[in-house]
């Protein structure tokens, strides 16, 4: 950028501050005592920038308004590198209100950006710098010339790694977030691992409890087949129970009816066929008398009916025979029933584990002690059921107990079953919770390992970075060294040419006359300034050329401070055609040579409190001949 004209009121030591059409090439060289208002004029350019100066910090802002005033103004013209032509206008009082414009020249009810940080962006934007690399480069404010710090933001910027660094600072701030996102998951994971061993998942307990219940379920449908079995068995002897009584009953009858009525068969045939077959036989004889006593109206027209009698006595025999047999019959299909529960009830006896049948012998003897053990009066009663000689009575009360026992044993199942179903339900919600706690283990390792992977993709990226950085650090000394070396003999009349500046930017020269580099603090302290006055003006240029890339204006106050007149007038005269791109240089001093002339000169005193151009006089001057400083200049 190249300043144009420069407007205040109020600022620091001066009521005006009025110098407009500022040569745009050149030497402006401001001249005068101390305290005469020179520094003034850099703090003024700085101020309208950049909104604060070097002398003074942020919260002492106030102090640019002049002594004894409210507020101050100050208006800047100035042109970028492509000859655009800005207007930067600020106001500040004492009550803090700043208040500050950009706009281009003519052009102030369009402004480009208002407000402080507008502002400031706008002009970064503009210029391709900040108040840093200005101090540091094309601002050399009143004070020591000193060897730049190699990490200072300013001197980074010219090396133009600034962006690296800046990139490579996010990288290392995501690197942090990256590794406090994996500390959290990993105290969620240790969080889960902590569930995981609180619930103590054993893999085989869940299929243990199905087994077991699986085992339980046939067991208890089991259980309560034989109970239904058994039940049914003691109902169908109890009601056989007196059908047998009955058939038996009606068997004995039947039989002695049938002995009667074969003895009766015979006889009644026997008599027939003597008194037919054999008439004359004795025992005929005395059966026919004994008839006819018997029977007054007996006589041999009867004796076909003896042969009657005995064909339905005989035919009654038959009947009764088979009559006996149904119901012997009946009577082996109505045993049957108490064989099988016989049998039913000694299966299911046996069937029960011995340490049951000794509970339940102790607490039967417990209530009754003239019981006989259990197994031997199952025993008994079995053999009476199956010899179908137990009542009834005999048959329920047994038959009773041992259902009573096995519905208690099925009760128990059922207990056990439905403990078993909480347990399984119990046992399947914690394994779905394991499963969960799992997945989401899983998960968080999974984003654990992308967080890993972010890391690792930033700390290749930092080391590109780095390296990158590095090589651009190593051209920027070594350019820094170059440009140097071409400039410092200009300097110092071709006594130093040569520079060796090391990665931290120490600066030791080498000497003609030793034949050998030495520090600067063997060397005096003018021919220190003018070496470090040479690498201020290349840190300029390299700033130039890495942001600016254009015409350029540079402001060294007191650069030639404990400069002799031979020194000052050598840097004086090679000022101008150091560099192409910085063409407006200003330099401040408290006084010049006399026979060397500049294209603006400028002189201060202590009494003036108003420093105005006379556009006549700046008017009439030739513009091919610069005009000398001295007493008789017209500000």
């Amino acid at each position: 950028m190249i300043i144009t004209d420069i407007t205040a009121r109020d600022v620091l030591k001066y009521d005006a501050l009025d110098l407009k059409g500022l040569p745009e090439s050149g030497v402006i060289a401001i001249g005068g005592p101390n305290e005469s208002g020179k520094s003034t004029i850099g703090e003024t350019i700085c101020f309208a920038l950049f909104g604060r100066t070097f002398s003074l910090e942020p919260s002492e802002l106030v102090k640019m308004i002049r002594w004894g005033e409210n507020h101050c103004s100050v208006n800047l013209c100035f042109k970028s590198s492509d000859q655009t032509h800005y207007e930067v206008a600020r106001f500040l009082d004492r009550d803090g209100n700043h208040g500050v414009r950009l706009n281009l020249v003519g052009e102030s009810e369009n402004p480009i950006a208002r407000g402080v940080e507008d502002v400031d962006n706008a002009i970064y934007d503009i210029l391709g710098y900040g108040y840093d690399e200005f101090i540091e480069s094309f601002y050399l404010a009143q004070r020591e010339i000193t060897t730049p710090h190699p990490h200072s933001y300013a001197v980074k910027a010219m090396a133009g790694i600034t962006s690296l660094e800046y990139v490579s600072y996010e990288f290392e701030e995501e690197v942090r977030h990256e590794e406090a996102a994996i500390s959290e998951l990993d105290q969620e994971i240790a969080d889960i691992d902590q569930e995981l061993e609180d619930l103590a998942i054993d893999p085989g307990q869940l299929n243990a409890l199905e087994s077991e219940r699986e085992q339980l379920v046939a067991s208890e449908s089991q259980l309560q087949g034989e109970i239904e079995e058994l039940d049914a068995a003691s109902t169908a002897y109890q009601d056989a129970d007196p059908k047998i009584k009955s058939a038996t009953s009606a068997r004995g009858i039947t039989r002695f009816f049938r002995f009667i009525s074969l003895l009766l068969t015979l006889i009644a045939g026997a008599s027939w066929g003597l008194l037919t077959r054999m008439p004359e036989h004795p025992y005929a004889q005395q059966l026919d008398g004994l008839l006819q006593q018997q029977i007054p109206q007996w006589g041999a027209q009867y004796l076909p009916w003896l042969l009657y009698v005995a064909i339905g006595f005989g035919i009654l025999l038959v009947f009764l025979m088979i009559r006996g047999g149904v119901l012997t019959s009946r009577i082996t299909r109505l045993n049957q029933s108490a064989t099988e529960l016989s049998e039913k009830l000694s299966a299911i006896y046996e069937a029960v584990p011995e340490t049951e049948q000794q509970v339940e012998s102790e607490d039967d003897t417990s209530e009754e002690e003239d019981l006989p053990p259990a197994d031997t009066e199952i025993a008994a009663i079995c053999q009476r059921i199956a010899a179908a000689q137990a009542s009834p009575f005999e048959v329920r009360d047994s038959v009773g107990r041992e259902l009573a026992r096995m519905r208690r044993e099925r009760q128990q199942q059922q207990e056990r079953l439905i403990k078993l179903e909480q347990e399984i339900w119990s046992e399947k919600d914690r394994l779905s919770k394991a499963e969960k706690l799992n997945d989401v283990e899983q998960a968080l390792e999974q984003k654990m390992e992308e967080h890993r992977q972010e890391i690792r993709q930033r700390e290749l990226a930092s080391e590109l970075l780095a390296g990158a950085t590095k090589q651009l650090s190593q051209r920027f000394n070594r350019d820094l060294r170059d440009l140097v070396g071409r400039t410092l003999p200009l300097f110092t009349d071709n006594r130093y040419e040569h520079l060796q500046i090391d990665g931290d930017l120490t600066v030791r020269v080498f000497s003609n006359e030793k034949r050998d580099f030495m520090d600067l603090e063997e060397i005096s302290s003018g021919t220190q300034r003018q070496i470090m006055l040479a690498v201020r003006l290349v840190l300029s240029q390299e700033l130039v050329n890495s942001t600016v890339v254009g015409k350029q204006f540079i402001f060294l106050d007191e650069p030639f401070a404990f400069f002799d007149q031979e020194r000052t007038r050598s840097s004086l005269k090679v000022l101008p055609d150091l560099s192409d791109e910085i063409t407006q240089v200003w330099i401040v001093a408290q006084e010049f040579p006399n026979d060397h002339v500049f294209d603006l000169p400028i002189t201060c005193n202590r009494e003036q409190r108003e420093l105005v151009t006379e556009q006549q006089v700046l008017a009439s001057a030739p513009t091919d001949q610069p005009m000398p400083i001295g007493e008789e200049t017209h500000y």
